[in-house]
């Protein structure tokens, strides 16, 4: 997302939007198959993939110009974020006006009216707390426990 928003010329931003939207789909297929990245269990690169899809939509789609898709249009990447997001505790830890406001009121170099976009209805925290149904590509099928 980074070089696609810090891009200095045509070239250099078409490079970067194909190369992410290429990896995003690649993901996106891996995940019809597997509930996570790496099976069946959440790992540290899930966390790191989540903080990423989190701020897509919200941010790095508009701000970034990540334009040619939305997290939401990609039916795995969308479950998957929706997923984790349920895990007990995460959801709390998500503040999303926050996360528009670090962005869009904070980032002077990169949007200096400091306007914030308004965001369809899709984007925030209802459309999150759907159902997934993601836990069926659990071999075990169990929900994910958090340990503290």
């Amino acid at each position: 997302m980074y070089r696609c928003g810090f891009a200095q010329s045509q070239e250099a931003y078409d490079t970067a939007v194909n190369e992410l939207f290429t990896a995003l789909n690649t993901v996106d297929d891996h995940l019809k198959g597997s509930r996570y990245l790496c099976g069946d269990n959440l790992t540290l690169a899930d966390v790191c993939l989540f903080t990423t899809l989190i701020r897509f939509d919200l941010v790095y789609n508009v701000m970034f110009k990540c334009t040619k898709k939305k997290v939401v249009e990609y039916p795995s990447l969308h479950g998957y974020m929706q997923d984790i997001y349920q895990i007990p505790g995460v959801a709390e830890t998500c503040n999303l006006e926050a996360m528009m406001d670090g962005y869009y009121k904070f980032l002077f170099p990169l949007n200096p009216g400091n306007i914030r976009p308004i965001m369809p209805s899709n984007s925030d925290h209802h459309s999150l707390s759907q159902t997934h149904n993601r836990e069926s590509l659990s071999a075990s099928s169990q929900s994910v426990q958090v340990l503290v």
